[in-house]
């Protein structure tokens, strides 16, 4: 789990959330206690700014201690044997061992940092189709033939102005 450290349950503690929450539950927890204590929307006390100063150094400390995940595409010929993968991630460089027959989806940590997640995807063979569902087929074809044209669209934007007016 991420917040092991006490830096990070401090700072989760700072936010009013517990050990087990999320970067988003962090995330959204800080913007609600960032709009109650900002000058603009409260009183400015000195107290009110101290607590957004803590705040804020609680979330960019588990933005930084955030387990972080990236995408690794792979072709199916890549996949069919266990590879290595060297990526630059955040400026310094992250070996992932891949296992042989992995799928899409399939999630692996960095050699040596755990908390470097790669999600991995493979790429369709070239003779192969990408599967389309009927939602996504039906929604290309109405944007290439039934969508309005741009002359259409602006001549539309026009006539709502003049009504606002």
């Amino acid at each position: 789990m991420w917040a092991d450290d006490p830096d990070t349950c401090a700072a989760l503690a700072a936010l009013g959330l517990d050990a087990g929450a999320s970067l988003e539950q962090a995330k959204s927890a800080f913007r609600k206690r960032a709009v109650a204590l900002h000058p603009d929307t409260g009183e400015a006390s000195g107290e009110a700014l101290a607590e957004l100063a803590r705040i804020i150094r609680a979330v960019r400390h588990l933005e930084q201690v955030a387990p972080k995940s990236i995408d690794i595409e792979l072709d199916p010929g890549e996949i069919s044997t266990a590879a290595t993968r060297t990526i630059r991630v955040g400026g310094r460089m992250a070996v992932f061992r891949i296992p042989e027959n992995a799928r899409t989806g399939d999630t692996i940590a960095a050699v040596g940092d755990p908390a470097l997640r790669a999600r991995i995807r493979v790429n369709p063979a070239p003779g192969e189709p990408e599967s389309v569902s009927p939602a996504s087929g039906l929604q290309a074809f109405v944007s290439e033939f039934a969508a309005a044209a741009p002359a259409a669209r602006f001549a539309r934007w026009l006539r709502k102005a003049r009504s606002a007016a």
